[in-house]
């Protein structure tokens, strides 16, 4: 497997600390890329130019739940049931949520000044003031459960929220998340991820 990825993105991220929770990162290539400047290896791999983008074989699968499923496929950890799918799949896309709320409003904060759209800050905002009152991890409060995407996710958001909008006052919000991610984020996972 081949993982096109850049360091300081979330989705990335969020997928390299997966793969080393389910002992696959030995598994993948890592091929840095800086997927703003089009580079042509990535552009071989899919058309989007995103990352992540994991290649096995001929296939290539992009989007970072995408791949995280794929992987805890692989590593034969399907939810035990249909009610913990359906819960682990709400918290990753809340988590998610927060990762493209947080991107957005980095991305949007990059353009000229005469270009930006403060009815987009305002509403990324709002969407991320809404959504980390009511996230929730799995429950555990050391980990990341038995590799849940869910509390992955969430890890990955919050840190990046840390790392590129430290202004965001999440921390006051959320103590008891703060201090789960503060425990997190000494995983080996976490640390081998860090940008």
């Amino acid at each position: 497997m081949r993982l096109f990825y850049n360091a300081p993105s979330p989705y990335a991220r969020k997928v390299r600390v997966l793969a080393h929770e389910l002992g696959l990162a030995d598994q993948m290539t890592l091929v840095a890329v800086d997927p703003w400047r089009d580079p042509p290896e990535l552009l071989a791999a899919t058309p989007l130019a995103k990352i992540p983008a994991l290649v096995v074989g001929d296939t290539t699968l992009t989007e970072s739940t995408a791949i995280g499923e794929h992987l805890l496929r692989l590593a034969g950890r399907p939810a035990p049931d249909a009610d913990a799918a359906l819960d682990r799949a709400a918290r990753t896309g809340l988590a998610q949520g927060l990762i493209d709320a947080g991107f957005g409003l980095v991305v949007e904060g990059r353009r000229p000044a005469e270009a930006q759209w403060q009815g987009w800050f305002d509403r990324l905002r709002a969407s991320l003031d809404r959504t980390v009152p009511v996230v929730r991890i799995s429950g555990d409060p050391e980990g990341f459960g038995d590799a849940d995407l869910g509390d992955v996710t969430l890890a990955c958001a919050l840190a990046y929220l840390d790392f590129r909008l430290p202004d965001i006052p999440w921390r006051s919000a959320r103590p008891d998340l703060a201090g789960w991610l503060d425990r997190v984020s000494l995983r080996p996972s976490m640390v081998a991820t860090r940008a």
